[in-house]
C-alpha cells in the first residue's frame, strides 16, 4: 500500500510542476527571446523487485530550441541586414542623381551647350559671353557637388556608421561575455535558462551587424568574420577599426617583350622606360612663324593678351603697318607677359617684316609650336600665323591632371630659384650640366620637386625609395639603400611619381609625352607607366581582432566597409565616382585643343593631339582643364578668346557619339548618353538590391516562422497541456483517495 502511495505522490508532484511550467510559459508569452520551457520527466529507476515500478521523477527543465535552425536563422538574418543597409546607402546615392526636366546636371549641361550655340551667332556679344561663363562654372560646380555628395556619404559611413557599429559590437561582446560567465558559474545548480535566452537575443542582434558563427559542443565559442571573439565563456576579443591610407605611386620602369618587368642582370634593379624611349640628339632649332595684320584700329589694340603701347587707334597708330611697328616697339613688354603666362611657348623675338606682317621667333628649346590662332581686337584682325621654320627639340613633358606641365629639353640648363645652375650629375660641379640622355630623370625630378605648381600634389623620385625602421625614406643615393651604387650614386635609374597625399583623396592622373626628332622627322608618343610596379591610391578600411583582418561575409558592416574600402571589389560608390571622373576628364580633354583637317573634319582631344604628327597645327581653347572632378576647372578668361572657328568646333562636341570615356574603345558614346547611363547604373544597382532584399526577407521570414512555431509559446497548445496536466494531477489525487479508502477498509477489518 505504501509503495502505491509513493508512486501517486511522485505523479502528483510531476503534474503540479508541469502545471506551474505552463503558467510560466503563458506569463512569458511576450517576453523578448523567451523560448518555451518543457519539463523533462522520466521513470524512477527500479531499485527493487517490484514489477509495477516506483513512479516518476523530474530530471529538469529545458528550452525548446533547435541549434541547427538557429544558426541558419542568424546567418540569413545577417544577409538580410547587409542588403537592407546597402539598399539604404544606394537610396541616398540615387537621390543625389535625382533630376527633373528643368533642374539637375542634364538640364545644366544642355544650357551650357545652348550658350555656346548662342555665342556662335555673335562671338563678340558680351551677354552671350557672360552666359557661357555662368553655365561653364555651373557645370563644374554640379560635377563637384555630385562627387562631394558621394564623398560625404562615404565619410558619414566611416566616421559615424562604421565607428558606432564597431562600438556597439564590442559592447554586445562584453555583455555576452558577462552572461557567459554567469552561465558558467551556475553549472552544478539549475541551468539558468533566462540567461541563455538573453544571450540568444544578443547573438541575433550581433548578427545584424556582422556574420556570426556559434559553437556550443564542448565550450561556448562565438566567431565573427571568421575570427574568435568570445571563447571559453569569458575570453573576449575586442574588434578594432583599422584605417590605412596608401598613396598612389606611378612607376616608369622598362618592360620585357612578354609584359613582365625588366631587371638589369648587373645591378639587379629596374631600368628606366624613359631613357630607352628617346634617342636625344643635338639641341633644337627655333620655330619661326609669320603673322599678317589686317584692318584699321579703332581703339586700344591687344596682342597676345597685352595692351600694345601707343596702338590706340589715334593718328599714326591705325593701319596694319603702324600697328606692326607699335608691336615691335613694345615687344619686350609683350614677350615678357606672354612668356610668364606661357612658359611652354616662350617667344624669343618679334620682328616687323613690313606691310603689316610680323615674324615671331620662339626660344630654341620650345620645339615645334602651335600656330597662333586668328583673333580680333578693336578693328584689327590678327590672321592665324603660318610656319616659316619648323622648330624641333628633344623634350620630355610630364603632364599632371591635364593641367600642370613640367618640361625638360635637351641642352637645357636647369636652374634653382636663384637662377644658379643645378648639379645634375652629382659630381659637385654644375659647370656645363645641361640636360642630356644620361640625366633626364634627375633633371625632371628636380624640376618637379621644385615647382610651385606640383608642390603638395606629387613627389618625384629617381628610383624607388626604401623605408628605414623609423619609417623615414631611404633614397637611392643613400649608402643605406640596397641598390646603392658607390661609383655613381646620382645616376639615372627610373622615374617614380608618388602622391604627396595618402589615400584616394590624393589620387592623380599623370602622363609623359616624349618629343624626339630632327628637322624633318618628329616622333611624339606617350610613355606608359609600369602597371605591375605602379600602385593605385588605396583607402584600406577593415576590422581586426588581434591584428588579424576579419573576412566579412554579411551584416550591415559588410555593406558599409565594401563601399568605403577602395580595393574591396564591391565598392559601388567608387564606380560612380570613377564615372564622374571619366566624364570630367573627357570634358577637359575635348575642350582643350583640336586640329581641323583639310576636309573640315576635326581631330578631337588633347590626349590624341599631343602625340599627333600635326601637333603644331592644333588650336588651343583651354576652356576646361583637369583630369578628374577634383581638378576640373573652368577658365572664364578663355571665353574672351573664343573665335567663330573655336565655337564651331565646341558646338560639335555635344553631338559627338564616339567619345571614349573609359579609354579602351569598347563603349564609345556621347556626353549626355554617358551621364544618363550612369544614372541608369545607379538605379539598376538599387533595383537589383531591392529584389535581393525582398527575396532574402522571404527566406528569413519563412525560417523565423518555422523556428517560432517550434520555440515560441502558443496559448492554444499551452491550454491543451494545462488540461492534460490537470487531468493527470486529478488522476493521481484520485489514486491517493482510493488508496485512503482501501486503507480505511483494512483498518476497519482489524477493529
Amino acid at each position: 500500500m505504501l509503495n502505491i502511495l509513493n508512486v501517486a505522490q511522485t505523479g502528483l508532484a510531476a503534474s503540479q510542476t508541469q502545471v506551474e511550467n505552463v503558467m510560466n510559459n503563458l506569463a512569458n508569452e511576450n517576453t523578448e527571446g523567451y523560448k518555451r520551457r518543457v519539463i523533462d520527466i522520466s521513470e524512477i529507476e527500479h531499485a527493487d523487485s517490484r514489477m509495477t515500478g516506483r513512479g516518476v521523477e523530474i530530471e529538469g527543465i529545458s528550452r525548446t530550441t533547435n541549434i541547427y535552425m538557429y544558426q541558419n536563422i542568424i546567418e540569413e538574418q545577417s544577409k538580410l541586414s547587409s542588403l537592407t543597409e546597402l539598399n539604404s546607402m544606394l537610396g541616398d546615392i540615387e537621390s543625389i542623381f535625382f533630376e527633373t526636366d528643368d533642374a539637375g546636371f542634364s538640364a545644366d549641361f544642355n544650357r551650357y551647350f545652348q550658350s555656346i550655340e548662342n555665342l556662335k551667332t555673335s562671338p563678340q556679344n558680351e551677354i552671350y559671353r557672360n552666359d557661357l561663363k555662368t553655365n561653364g562654372n555651373i557645370i563644374v560646380e554640379d560635377l563637384k557637388n555630385l562627387y562631394s555628395s558621394i564623398e560625404i556619404r562615404e565619410s558619414e559611413t566611416l566616421k559615424k556608421d562604421v565607428s558606432d557599429t564597431v562600438n556597439e559590437i564590442n559592447n554586445i561582446l562584453n555583455t555576452i561575455g558577462d552572461l557567459s560567465k554567469e552561465i558558467q558559474d551556475s553549472f552544478g545548480s539549475n541551468e539558468p535558462l533566462d540567461l541563455l535566452d538573453k544571450r540568444d537575443v544578443l547573438e541575433k542582434e550581433l548578427s545584424t551587424y556582422i556574420d556570426v558563427e556559434i559553437s556550443r559542443e564542448d565550450t561556448y565559442e562565438l566567431k565573427i568574420g571568421g575570427m574568435t571573439a568570445v571563447r571559453f565563456d569569458t575570453n573576449i576579443h575586442a574588434v578594432s577599426l583599422i584605417e590605412n591610407y596608401t598613396p598612389q605611386s606611378d612607376v616608369y620602369a622598362k618592360l620585357n617583350a612578354d609584359g613582365t618587368t625588366f631587371v638589369d642582370p648587373i645591378t639587379g634593379d629596374y631600368s628606366s622606360s624613359l631613357i630607352n624611349s628617346a634617342t636625344w640628339g643635338t639641341p633644337g632649332t627655333s620655330e619661326v612663324q609669320s603673322l599678317q595684320i589686317t584692318g584699321d584700329a579703332t581703339d586700344q589694340v591687344y596682342f597676345l593678351g597685352t595692351a600694345v603701347a601707343s596702338a590706340d587707334g589715334t593718328a599714326g597708330h591705325i593701319t596694319p603697318s603702324q600697328i606692326a611697328n607699335d608691336i615691335v616697339a613694345d615687344s619686350a613688354n609683350i614677350i615678357n607677359n606672354w612668356n610668364t603666362s606661357n612658359p611652354e611657348q616662350e617667344i624669343l623675338s618679334i620682328t616687323d617684316l613690313g606691310s603689316g606682317e610680323l615674324q615671331i621667333t620662339y626660344v630654341d628649346t620650345e620645339g615645334d609650336m602651335a600656330y597662333l590662332p586668328h583673333h580680333h581686337s578693336s578693328g584689327i584682325d590678327f590672321i592665324q600665323s603660318k610656319e616659316v621654320t619648323k622648330g624641333h627639340t628633344d623634350s620630355l613633358t610630364y603632364i599632371l591632371n591635364n593641367d600642370i606641365s613640367v618640361k625638360i629639353t635637351n641642352g637645357e640648363t636647369v636652374t634653382d630659384h636663384n637662377g644658379v645652375a643645378v648639379d645634375l650629375n652629382g659630381d659637385g660641379d654644375n659647370t656645363n650640366d645641361t640636360v642630356n640622355s644620361s640625366n633626364i630623370i634627375s633633371a625632371l625630378v628636380y624640376k618637379m620637386n621644385h615647382s610651385i605648381d606640383t608642390d603638395g600634389k606629387v613627389i618625384a623620385y629617381n628610383g624607388q625609395y626604401e623605408l628605414a625602421d623609423d619609417g623615414s625614406k631611404i633614397l637611392t643615393n643613400d649608402p643605406r639603400h640596397s641598390k646603392y651604387d658607390a661609383v655613381n650614386p646620382e645616376k639615372d635609374r627610373y622615374l617614380v611619381i608618388e602622391s604627396a597625399v595618402d589615400g584616394e583623396v590624393g589620387k592623380f592622373t599623370g602622363e609623359i609625352v616624349i618629343n624626339d626628332g630632327d628637322a624633318t622627322t618628329i616622333d611624339r608618343h606617350h610613355i606608359e607607366k609600369n602597371d605591375y610596379l605602379s600602385k593605385g591610391a588605396i583607402d584600406d578600411i577593415h576590422l581586426e581582432i588581434f591584428d588579424k583582418e576579419l573576412n566579412l561575409k554579411s551584416g550591415t558592416l559588410k555593406s558599409m566597409i565594401d563601399n568605403i574600402k577602395t580595393d574591396s571589389g564591391n565598392n559601388d560608390f567608387a564606380v560612380y565616382k570613377q564615372k564622374l571622373d571619366q566624364f570630367a576628364n573627357a570634358l577637359s580633354n575635348y575642350s582643350q585643343s583640336y586640329i581641323q583637317n583639310e576636309d573640315q573634319s576635326y581631330i578631337y582631344g588633347m590626349d590624341t593631339i599631343e602625340v599627333h604628327d600635326d601637333y603644331d597645327k592644333r588650336v588651343d581653347i583651354n576652356l576646361f582643364v583637369g583630369a578628374d572632378v577634383s581638378s576640373l576647372k573652368f577658365d572664364e578668361t578663355m571665353v574672351n578668346t573664343l573665335t567663330q572657328e573655336k565655337l564651331d568646333y565646341l558646338a560639335t562636341i555635344q553631338w559627338k557619339t564616339d567619345i571614349d570615356f573609359v579609354g579602351d574603345g569598347a563603349d564609345e558614346t556621347s556626353f549626355s548618353q554617358f551621364y544618363q547611363s550612369l544614372r541608369v547604373h545607379v538605379a539598376d544597382d538599387r533595383e537589383n538590391v531591392i529584389f535581393k532584399e525582398e527575396s532574402q526577407a522571404a527566406v528569413s521570414e519563412s525560417m523565423n516562422t518555422a523556428y517560432d512555431k517550434l520555440t515560441k509559446v502558443d496559448k492554444d497548445n499551452e491550454m491543451v497541456e494545462l488540461i492534460k496536466f490537470q487531468a493527470a494531477y486529478e488522476a493521481n489525487a484520485k489514486v491517493i483517495t482510493t488508496l485512503n479508502d482501501m486503507l480505511a477498509v483494512l483498518l476497519g477489518m482489524v477493529r
